[in-house]
């Protein structure tokens, strides 16, 4: 009988093991896509009418995958992508991604405003 309670303690004992062990992956917390390469291009040939449109665009997707997903949107990729609309003179259209960046990240509101201030002659 003892050698039977032993048996079923040490079995329990490896159950609970593999259980405790079991992988509990959470999802990341930001889809950043393929921000990295995108930006670097932008960064090293963003006068190339191309790059500029295909970092738009990658960000475009990294916001609307992000939002379809219930994620946060990344920091800073709201404003990013304000700047690069406002820069290609759709500014209507920017303001409500500073908006939205400033909503998102209650900590971004101060410099928000002052490029807002600076740029459309009133702080959003």
């Amino acid at each position: 009988m003892k050698k039977n309670s032993l048996l079923i303690v040490v079995l329990s004992m490896i159950a609970m093991v593999f259980v405790g062990c079991g992988q509990n992956v959470q999802p990341p917390l930001y889809n950043w896509g393929n921000y990295v390469k995108s930006s670097t291009e932008y960064g090293v040939d963003g006068h190339n009418k191309e790059v500029i449109e295909k970092h738009l665009q990658e960000l475009e997707k990294i916001i609307s995958e992000s939002e379809a997903n219930k994620q946060r949107v990344a920091p800073g990729l709201y404003a990013e992508y304000g700047q690069i609309l406002f820069e290609a003179n759709q500014k209507e259209k920017a303001k409500k991604y500073f908006v939205l960046e400033k909503e998102t990240y209650p900590e971004s509101e101060k410099f928000i405003k002052i490029f807002t201030a600076k740029a459309y002659g009133e702080a959003l």
